[in-house]
């Protein structure tokens, strides 16, 4: 309980702001907070040192009374007109985003002049082509987990935080083709940077869960990676913990399959492109690397469109479309025929002649698993049908000794039935033999008759008054 006159210090406007904008993703949130510090930046003329008192700025901001407007074009003018378009939109979007939740309101007319502020055009960056043969020079320089990482995002098309979020729960190494199931909303238990649990949700870009698959020469990457995993991570916890700016160790319960950040898996592929081609290099114009991981997604759309279709990409890498949407009709066992299919253009270190082959004998064993499966289900239905009729075998002898034993009631009673008879046949006889036994038995009858519809008789004649 708070003490009496104690105040509570209100959230300031970035928490708001982030509290408003809902559950986003680690990466969505990080755009958001860079996109707005660039502006907090712009408008003060800070050095990036001041960036830890991105909160108290910011509230000094809407506390100063600026006009939005002409600081939001300022910027445009000055900051984004010379990005590439696409990026310069993206950060525009984000701090439009940023200052309405704030309560900053534009009319039409303003945003059509900031809009106008923009640069026109669209992807600009010239990258290199990231086939087969370059996939192959980078993996020569990484270790074996980057090599598992890399074959997993060239054959099963994920985001790199789709792949970081991946359990190894998630990964059925049994399966042909192995298949990842990839959530859209994923909770996993963490430490915070003073050593206290908390819990991180992520989701995916679209916010649906789907699933993939992955090659044969991937998964044998991953079975290697699996080996070491454990000692990676004893190796990154003993490595915080000696070192003085970290302080929260890693978690040795994560169960991620690769259990790492974006950054470490960035770099890892940067490292291996300037080792494998002298130096990262970028584009003149736009200042992006003309080789970057976001390629792989890429090289697997344009691989297995190859072989199946484009939309059947789009379907595993996670593309929201009309023709995508259509496959989520289709079962798992026909999306795997339809990975199989084009398995082979996504191997990167078997010779093409090889690809080829595995995927034919991969597509077999598929065949013959399934036959078995459906071989397996004939034997058990056999053993129900032969369950079945030794129940209705066993129900049929126990309906012939119940009516064995109703024969024999039956019998017993028709034995009884004829010695009554022949009991009675002999009595009529007799009678028939003495006439006047007869004749007085019949005015016994007569008069017992009468007596009972006379019932003051009853009371005179003792023989017949009941009641004594």
């Amino acid at each position: 309980m708070a003490k009496s006159g104690s105040t509570t210090k209100p959230m300031s406007k970035l928490s708001v702001f982030f509290d408003d904008i809902g559950n986003k993703s680690t990466s969505t949130i990080t755009g958001y907070k860079s996109a707005i510090w660039h502006f907090m930046k712009f408008i003060y003329t800070m050095p990036d040192s001041e960036r830890e008192r991105i909160e108290e700025i910011v509230d000094q901001y809407f506390d100063e009374g600026h006009n939005y407007h002409a600081d939001f074009k300022k910027f445009i003018q000055k900051k984004l007109a010379d990005k590439p378009p696409l990026s310069a939109r993206q950060e525009y979007n984000q701090i439009k985003k940023f200052l309405e939740l704030c309560d900053v309101t534009f009319t039409a007319k303003e945003l059509s002049r900031l809009k106008n502020q923009l640069p026109a055009g669209g992807v600009e960056t010239q990258e290199y082509d990231l086939d087969t043969d370059a996939i192959r020079s980078i993996l020569q320089h990484t270790d074996i987990k980057g090599k598992a990482i890399i074959l997993c995002l060239a054959s099963g098309g994920m985001r790199i935080g789709e792949l970081l979020q991946v359990r190894c729960a998630d990964v059925d190494l049994d399966a042909i083709p192995v298949i990842i199931q990839i959530r859209a909303k994923n909770k996993r238990q963490t430490l915070d940077e003073n050593g206290k649990e908390q819990i991180i949700t992520t989701r995916t870009k679209t916010r649906k869960g789907r699933y993939t698959f992955i090659s044969s020469e991937t998964v044998a990457a991953v079975r290697e990676w699996i080996k070491i995993r454990p000692a990676y991570l004893r190796a990154v916890q003993n490595k915080a913990n000696h070192l003085n700016n970290v302080k929260a160790s890693k978690d040795l319960g994560d169960d991620r399959l690769f259990p790492m950040s974006d950054h470490t898996v960035n770099q890892l592929f940067t490292d291996a492109v300037v080792a494998a081609f002298g130096k990262n290099e970028v584009d003149p114009n736009t200042g992006r690397a003309v080789r970057h991981i976001h390629q792989l997604r890429k090289f697997f759309i344009s691989q297995l469109s190859l072989a199946t279709s484009e939309s059947v990409a789009d379907f595993f890498a996670g593309h929201k479309t009309a023709l995508s949407d259509n496959y989520r009709r289709y079962t798992q066992k026909q999306m795997a025929e339809y990975y199989l299919k084009g398995e082979h253009l996504l191997f990167i270190e078997a010779p093409p002649e090889l690809r080829e082959m595995g995927n034919t004998m991969k597509k077999e064993l598929a065949d013959l698993k399934d036959e078995t499966l459906k071989n397996n289900s004939v034997m058990i239905n056999l053993l129900a049908k032969n369950d079945q009729l030794n129940d209705a075998l066993k129900l049929q002898q126990k309906q012939i000794e119940a009516s064995s034993t109703k024969n024999k009631e039956l019998e017993e009673d028709l034995n009884n039935l004829k010695s009554e008879v022949q009991s009675a046949y002999q009595l009529l006889q007799n009678l028939s033999e003495n006439p006047a036994l007869l004749a007085t038995m019949t005015e016994i009858l007569e008069l017992a008759q009468k007596i009972e519809k006379l019932p003051d008789l009853k009371n005179v004649l003792p023989v017949f008054n009941t009641t004594k």
